[in-house]
């Protein structure tokens, strides 16, 4: 049961690109001169799980060849969907747009870039846009005429992705696009070049695309201490339930699976991107790593941003972590293939695996046995931040039966 407890807790953050990060000892401390503020920075032993990138951060080496260049953009099909609402709205809409399911898949659609758009053989766009463009028409008929160009544009990206398999039609609808449904969809996509493990036992789905994502640890797939992920919720960055959607976990998502999973679809099947990190990006998030007082500094207060100290700790900390950058995005591509360890004393003390290593700490627990237990775990599982320290595994040797 406390194996369970410590995992669950573990669980709560996504290994990469996670926006809360628990801090852990820091190995560097510097005083700010002349202030008030006392800045405390930390270099970590496992710097991946720090990883934070967008894709405007890095260049992208092995870029995709769209099937098709669609001048219809997501502002076009809104504003043609909504008329004047969308600029009254335009916030909320796209906030609605990217967390519905058609809002969801036609971003899928387009971050798959090579499926040909399908557009019904009678339809002509560039007379309908004529027709849309012609002063003499009213109001209402105009209206109409943009609805059913929104209508065709959003059924011509969704048809390829019910071809390939990824999505039926009778699940489609206007409703949110839930961890369940989002689940369903990627593992459709994905299983193949990363297949589920197993041992992730939620306590409210027992659905495998649901307990894979959860086991990939896509963004927005975060497990109560309880056991519980809500699965017909929005994607949330916190735990528990929610009727409301957030726009930062839907924003998470797709980096991830573009930087993190092998996100390119090709003729042969999906591949990584190759990318490199552009001059000035540092891929971690600061606050994560730097503290002002005991709590996570805010990069942009000028208050803080301009004494020694605190410049001081920037240069260590980008210089740490871009040095290191090809390493963190290689072990996080790893990481995320693995499996999860979830209860330990299924995953670790009574695993067959671990029972050499294991032996060897019970017998005289020394460091370096402790070690070489820590670094098989580590080698297996794809540990959460929580989880990632001999500390922690020595807790699960000493307490979990």
């Amino acid at each position: 049961m406390l194996g369970k407890k410590l995992l669950k807790a573990a669980l709560a953050s996504t290994i990469c690109m996670s926006t809360f990060i628990s801090m852990v000892p820091v190995t560097d401390i510097a005083k700010a001169e002349a202030s008030s503020y006392r800045i405390t920075y930390q270099l970590p032993p496992n710097p991946e799980k720090y990883l934070f990138l967008n894709v405007e951060m890095v260049d992208i080496l092995n870029p995709q060849t769209p099937a098709q260049k669609l001048d219809y953009a997501q502002k076009d099909y809104l504003m043609d969907r909504e008329g004047d609402t969308y600029h009254k709205l335009s916030y909320d809409l796209n906030l609605k747009f990217q967390s519905y399911k058609k809002g969801f898949l036609w971003n899928m659609y387009h971050f798959i870039a090579v499926l040909p758009p399908h557009f019904p053989a009678n339809s002509d766009l560039d007379e309908l846009n004529k027709r849309i463009a012609d002063p003499n028409i009213s109001w209402e008929e105009r209206r109409e005429l943009e609805q059913k160009r929104a209508e065709i544009q959003m059924n011509a990206r969704l048809q390829p992705l019910v071809d390939a398999g990824y999505v039926k039609w009778e699940e489609i609808d206007d409703g949110i696009a839930t961890k369940e449904f989002v689940a369903t969809v990627l593992y459709r996509m994905f299983n193949q070049v990363r297949p589920y493990h197993g041992g992730i036992d939620l306590k409210d789905s027992e659905d495998t695309a649901v307990r894979w994502a959860v086991e990939v640890g896509l963004p927005g797939f975060v497990v109560d201490r309880e056991g519980y992920l809500y699965p017909q919720s929005p994607l949330r960055k916190d735990p528990g339930p929610t009727e409301y959607v957030e726009e930062y976990a839907y924003d998470r998502l797709l980096p991830f699976l573009m930087l993190i999973m092998p996100g390119k679809k090709t003729s042969t099947g999906w591949e990584y991107y190759q990318i490199k990190l552009k001059p000035g990006m540092v891929p971690v998030r600061i606050p994560d790593v730097i503290q002002a007082n005991g709590e996570p500094v805010d990069p942009y207060s000028n208050a803080v941003r301009y004494t020694p100290a605190y410049q001081q700790a920037r240069k260590k900390v980008d210089a740490y972590f871009i040095s290191r950058f090809a390493q963190m995005l290689d072990q996080a591509r790893k990481d995320a293939k693995k499996p999860r360890a979830w209860d330990w004393s299924r995953d670790l003390i009574h695993h067959p695996k671990f029972a050499k290593e294991i032996a060897a700490y019970r017998k005289n627990k020394s460091s370096k046995n402790l070690h070489a237990v820590y670094q098989a775990v580590r080698a297996h599982y794809n540990l959460s931040l929580q989880q990632d320290s001999a500390a922690n595994i020595k807790s699960v040797l000493d307490n979990v039966k």
